[in-house]
């Protein structure tokens, strides 16, 4: 038997959840299990104990909330870390649960082995500062010393109803959110046509011309060697950061660039996810 902390992850978004617990085994330093319900997460607390669960409060059967209390009341030692609905804080109605730990989306991986220590070395009762509560740090200030911008650059290239525009533009910000990129832009050839993120227009535009030359020098090789034009994907590192691109259709590209610390199976997992959202909004109408 390992001496290793055990830590119960409870989170729905399967990918999430495993992405997590992936890192957390690889670190050496834990065992992680993942349950997707309440449920399960009561049940792995019924036969073993664990010195840590990781609860995501976007659970809806039960909610969250609800879940985090009865896990306490099953174990009254376990140490709570809370992940909160993206862009939120801890609802009010847990002001009186001490927790020992927040995880908020996004948040950057390479932060994840401190803020899992801080919230192990946290006595059973006692919880962490109102401004690690809100999830501070020092990614989230980084994060936050230029504000995100949202712009639709030619829409008309998009063919869809003017009421879809904030629907894409949402999705792509919760992209954005959920991979914790610098920039999120859809192009259509060489030409942008909308973006959301840090990036300033100028440089969006120079991506989206990147993009474009990707997605013709691929039809090109795929012409000469005599087959069809697959799916255009693409992932390129270069430094501390990554460029990932996915065709939602024909010459229509969802691209994000951000840091390489970022899994690419989660980045994957993602993307292709609002690609296929995008795709029921936009893909019928080019």
């Amino acid at each position: 038997m390992n001496n290793e902390p055990s830590i119960l992850i409870l989170d729905s978004d399967v990918a999430f959840a495993t992405v997590l617990q992936e890192s957390l085994e690889q670190s050496g330093e834990y065992h992680a299990t993942v349950a997707t319900n309440g449920d399960e997460a009561l049940q792995e607390l019924a036969t073993r104990g664990y010195d840590l669960a990781i609860v995501d409060l976007g659970l809806t059967d039960p909610e969250g909330a609800v879940i985090a209390r009865a896990l306490l009341q099953e174990q009254s030692d376990l140490r709570l870390m809370l992940i909160p609905l993206v862009g939120e804080e801890i609802p009010a109605e847990l002001a009186d649960l001490k927790v020992q730990g927040v995880l908020p989306k996004p948040f950057f991986f390479p932060e994840l082995p401190g803020r899992i220590a801080d919230a192990l070395a946290q006595p059973v009762g006692a919880g962490p500062s109102r401004e690690v509560a809100v999830g501070a740090g020092p990614g989230r200030e980084v994060a936050n010393e230029t504000a995100p911008v949202d712009v639709v650059v030619a829409p008309e290239r998009l063919a869809v109803q003017p009421e879809l525009i904030p629907e894409i533009l949402q999705y792509m910000k919760l992209l954005s959110q959920e991979i914790s990129s610098e920039a999120v832009i859809l192009t259509s050839g060489e030409d942008l046509i909308a973006h959301t993120g840090r990036l300033s227009a100028e440089d969006a535009d120079g991506l989206a011309k990147v993009v474009g030359d990707s997605w013709r020098t691929s039809a090109r090789v795929a012409k000469i060697l005599g087959r069809e034009q697959l799916r255009f994907e693409q992932s390129v590192e270069g430094g501390e950061h990554m460029f990932y691109s996915l065709a939602i259709a024909e010459d229509l590209i969802l691209s994000a660039a951000l840091r390489v610390s970022v899994p690419l199976g989660l980045i994957r997992h993602r993307t292709k996810s609002t690609a296929e959202k995008l795709r029921g909004l936009i893909g019928t109408a080019r």
